[in-house]
């Protein structure tokens, strides 16, 4: 483990020095939200004496992208039911697949992952420190404004002026993940990471049939606050709905339409699979998948896409969704509930059985239910 762990780290600082030389690293931004080098900036925290001023850490390094050919890690078989990377590596125009290379102090601000996405962290070298919250946990945290802090570890959380609930909240879960090991982080965890040592960690966002209504929850919060926001302009224009889809995506970066063209995606990519399986004909298969879905097997496909047919059947329930344009989907949500539920109905004899499909009514409810809780 340790050797294989070594010779990464030096494959990884080769693939970096090559990629510096080639000029294909993204832009250089000043930003923490951007893919791109970061300056860690000067903080009030109680932890500052151990932070280098204006330290550089290269984050967001799509380095599996950018060198596909070296092959210098496989994603654990725990996290291989991706259906994040599995959609942007179908478009060919992005992943949620990084490289963070920091110095010691250097580190990242309080922030919950991209979509409430699932993240796992693995230690190529050094050692990191994890501040972890539960999920609702962050609320309490929020300023007299509704801003959550950068910093939680800053003293101005303990001014009941800026932080009235600051209080309630737990105490943060802290891990510190040596060099070697991986670490998981649940959606909608928020946390903050510290780097203790010199360290280079390969990181993953990704999303599957077991968080996937936690995605939709978050899309529904998301255009719900764009809503509110411009809400004052709701009479006035006829493309009101529209622009609050274009706005949506540029804040959080997706809407519903290419929501909805992402679950189509992965559907598609599981009703192949299934009909291979029954069919032994696999000429129309997506090859690229052939290794993760053969090792998941039809039973998680058939799972996989039970889970996608309940997200359809809350979206067809959904006022917003109604709203749009469907003449400019690929596939009318209806016709590819009704193919889901024939791919599982003709291989049920051989998968899961066809459970789970419930009635619009129904699951429209529950997807309140869940707002609701949420």
């Amino acid at each position: 483990m340790v050797s294989c762990f070594v010779c990464s780290q030096m494959r990884l600082l080769f693939l970096w020095q090559t990629a510096m030389q080639r000029n294909t690293m993204r832009t250089l931004n000043r930003s923490c939200h951007s893919k791109s080098l970061y300056t860690t900036g000067r903080s009030t925290s109680r932890m500052d004496t151990h932070r280098p001023k204006g330290c550089l850490y290269l984050k967001d390094w799509h380095m599996a992208r950018d060198f596909p050919e070296h092959n210098v890690y496989t994603t654990p078989v725990f996290f291989s039911s991706d259906w994040l990377n599995e959609y942007w590596d179908t478009l060919e125009v992005d992943d949620y697949r990084f490289v963070y290379m920091g110095p010691k102090g250097s580190w990242t601000p309080f922030h919950a992952d991209v979509f409430r996405s699932y993240s796992w962290s693995a230690n190529i070298c050094g050692r990191k420190k994890w501040l972890l919250y539960p999920p609702g946990q962050e609320e309490f945290l929020r300023d007299t404004h509704g801003n959550l802090p950068y910093d939680v570890t800053s003293a101005e959380l303990r001014d009941n002026g800026l932080f009235p609930h600051s209080e309630e909240a737990c105490q943060p879960l802290e891990i510190i993940q040596e060099a070697g090991e991986i670490i998981f982080v649940p959606s909608g965890w928020h946390h903050q990471v510290y780097n203790l040592e010199d360290t280079i960690s390969i990181n993953h966002n990704w999303l599957n049939g077991c968080n996937i209504d936690i995605m939709w929850q978050f899309l529904q919060s998301e255009l719900s606050s764009v809503q509110k926001e411009i809400s004052e302009w709701r009479n006035t224009m006829d493309s009101w709905h529209q622009h609050c889809q274009v706005i949506m995506k540029a804040c959080s970066g997706i809407d519903y339409r290419e929501f909805a063209s992402f679950l189509k995606i992965i559907a598609g990519n599981r009703m192949a699979f299934l009909n291979a399986c029954s069919s032994g004909d696999s000429s129309d298969y997506p090859r690229h998948l052939s290794e993760t879905l053969t090792t998941l097997g039809p039973y998680h496909a058939a799972f996989d896409l039970q889970r996608v047919a309940h997200i359809i059947e809350c979206l067809l329930c959904n006022e917003d969704f109604k709203r749009l344009d469907h003449s400019t989907l690929n596939l009318q949500p209806e016709t590819m509930l009704q193919q889901i539920r024939d791919t599982i109905q003709s291989t049920r004899g051989q998968h899961l059985p066809l459970s789970g499909i419930r009635c619009c009514k129904t699951v429209s409810q529950q997807c309140n239910n869940h707002l609701e809780i949420a």
